[in-house]
């Protein structure tokens, strides 16, 4: 079963950041462009800035848990390594449960602020642009990398090994 829902949580995870280095890209081309017609033809894209904004959220967002899958986020890792394995692994359980505290958090505040521009028809001041989707991105993504951080946290609580029991 974990194996299972390891293997689906990792396609999702890839997707996901798939979807988040095409937002990336896309972005690169659009304020390129933007920036060519502004200055080599006098003609600024009409709300660039409101729109590169409104695809920032998802580009980050989306990749969050694919990347803790790797433990590629910043890390201070000066005492870390200086510890005893007992106490490496009491100092990522609990980084671990911070983190995901923190997360459910966002997940949850985001979720209620992507539901709020849904229901109001929240729109960008200039362009019009509906803001939703890119609010949404955010408890998507928070809430991916919570299931992340819980996966990884079980494993640190009970290693692969007394996993391997429950698998069988």
């Amino acid at each position: 079963m974990r194996r299972a829902a390891r293997r689906c949580l990792e396609a999702l995870e890839t997707v996901l950041n798939l979807l988040s280095a095409v937002i990336l890209f896309a972005l690169m081309f659009y304020v390129t462009a933007e920036v060519a017609m502004r200055y080599l033809f006098n003609a600024p894209l009409p709300g660039h800035l409101e729109a590169t904004q409104l695809f920032i959220a998802p580009a980050v967002f989306l990749a969050l848990s694919w990347v803790q899958a790797r433990r590629g986020h910043v890390g201070m890792d000066l005492l870390h390594e200086r510890l005893a394995p007992r106490g490496r692994a009491a100092v990522d359980c609990l980084t671990l449960a911070i983190a995901l505290v923190t997360f459910l958090t966002i997940a949850w505040f985001s979720w209620q602020s992507t539901l709020s521009a849904w229901e109001v028809g929240d729109i960008t001041p200039t362009a019009n642009l509906r803001t939703w989707w890119s609010k949404g991105a955010v408890p998507l993504g928070a809430a991916l990398l919570c299931v992340r951080l819980l996966m990884q946290l079980v494993e640190n609580v009970a290693p692969a090994d007394e996993l391997a029991v429950d698998e069988d």
